[in-house]
């Protein structure tokens, strides 16, 4: 499933977080390791002042030995570059490397909550490999990989989800989960309603048959749950995030290029506020 794993590090504790995360979902799959330190330009522009020589220097000696310290720890290979900036420079390191999995960490200002800062958005808008967070305070957590969630709507990119699920999972059991709208009894104004019952049962039953069809794909032996949810589908998500997952896995939304992550309205508030690890993975190719 994934190859080459990438982590941002910046020599913050939520780096930590993410190197955690990183090398558990390396052990799980085989991959590489790769932790990534991107330092801004020594060169100077209209705005920025160039760096001085020997500050430069001591920022790429000081870089270099924290990237030592992390390749001993957690068995991962190092990359350090200049960059702009720390978001195209960790974009650029992950596609020179071919990497398909990219993994930060949260601001660990709300210990145990995924909270995508700027970073973790820009990356996920048009990226073409998987990007995964890791909660605030994760690597201080005895957190395994042995309960994993994956969101079902029956698209595409929620069968890329599964996909994904599926290939993470070693032993330990998969929740299916799926969300129907919550609608009221009744919409309207003025003396005039109208029923809304049936586009709930509606809601309901799409619902239903996308946790079946998900069931179906899953390989003969593969231990599994469904659950069956009703109301605003992030808020639905996020709940479920707190019940005992250890990875919860997103689909991109339904439309842009292939092979990109894209940011949908559910993705986009779930991994403002998730209780667990959160991987959203790109669109597929298929037709």
């Amino acid at each position: 499933m994934f190859e080459r794993i990438v982590v941002g590090f910046d020599q913050s504790e939520q780096a930590r977080d993410a190197l955690a995360l990183g090398r558990r979902l390396a052990d799980r799959t085989g991959a590489e390791l790769v932790a990534a330190l991107v330092l801004p330009y020594p060169v100077g522009g209209s705005l920025v002042p160039a760096l001085p020589a020997d500050a430069w220097t001591a920022m790429v000696a000081d870089a270099r030995a924290a990237l030592d310290r992390v390749a001993e720890e957690f068995d991962a290979e190092t990359e350090l570059s200049d960059s702009s900036t720390p978001t195209h420079g960790l974009q650029e390191i992950t596609e020179r490397i071919g990497g398909d999995l990219l993994v930060l960490g949260s601001h660990r200002s709300d210990p145990g909550r995924v909270r995508a800062g700027r970073k973790a958005r820009q990356l996920m808008s048009g990226s073409g490999f998987a990007v995964a967070l890791a909660p605030a305070g994760y690597a201080d957590g005895p957190a395994g990989l042995d309960r994993i969630g994956v969101a079902v709507d029956g698209s595409p990119e929620s069968d890329r989800a599964l996909e994904i699920g599926v290939a993470l999972l070693d032993g330990g059991q998969l929740r299916l989960i799926a969300v129907a709208g919550e609608l009221a009894e009744g919409w309207g104004h003025w003396g005039s309603a109208y029923a809304l019952s049936e586009l709930r049962d509606i809601s309901r039953k799409m619902a239903s048959d996308s946790l079946e069809r998900a069931a179906a794909r899953l390989p003969e032996g593969t231990a599994f749950e469904t659950e069956q949810r009703e109301g605003p589908a992030a808020a639905e998500i996020q709940r479920a995030s707190a019940e005992g997952l250890d990875l919860l896995c997103l689909g991109s939304r339904g439309y842009g290029p292939v092979r990109r992550v894209l940011l949908g309205s559910v993705s986009s508030e779930v991994i403002r506020n998730a209780s667990c690890p959160v991987l959203i993975g790109p669109r597929g190719a298929d037709e």
